[in-house]
């Protein structure tokens, strides 16, 4: 095979391999997969949702911060009694929770405003919220 014939072949695997990988029940519905794929990188930007700007004092730059911001608790720890604070993310249930509706711009402004997720990324963290919203 010459090397344009094996690049080209290497091209085709990789675009088919990606072109898979674009069903959101391909990717992994939890906790490190969320906020490292799709939350850090997509709003914990310099003008939104980081530690220095917390828009609307909500900080999604790390695991941990985001965590407890969204779901009112401490990761590893036992969930509180009654809603979570400002109920982002209410465990089990995405069709009420705050993040959904804020993900779809569904009776408010979309979010992250200037590139909205795909809604392969959407699903993902609705599948993540429907699972309970672990943790680990």
């Amino acid at each position: 095979m010459t090397g344009l014939s094996s690049r080209r072949c290497l091209a085709l695997g990789l675009m088919a391999t990606l072109a898979a990988c674009d069903d959101a029940s391909d990717r992994p519905a939890d906790w490190g997969y969320v906020h490292a794929a799709i939350l850090e990188p997509s709003c914990a930007t310099a003008r939104c949702h980081s530690k220095a700007a917390a828009q609307a004092a909500v900080d999604l730059s790390t695991s941990a911060a985001a965590y407890a911001v969204l779901t009112g608790r401490v990761c590893g720890a036992p969930p509180l009694p009654g809603e979570p604070i400002g109920n982002f993310v209410r465990p089990g249930h995405p069709e009420s929770s705050r993040l959904m509706y804020l993900l779809r711009g569904e009776r408010t402004t979309i979010m992250p405003p200037d590139v909205p997720l795909p809604d392969g990324e959407i699903a993902v963290i609705e599948r993540w919220i429907l699972e309970g919203a672990p943790c680990e």
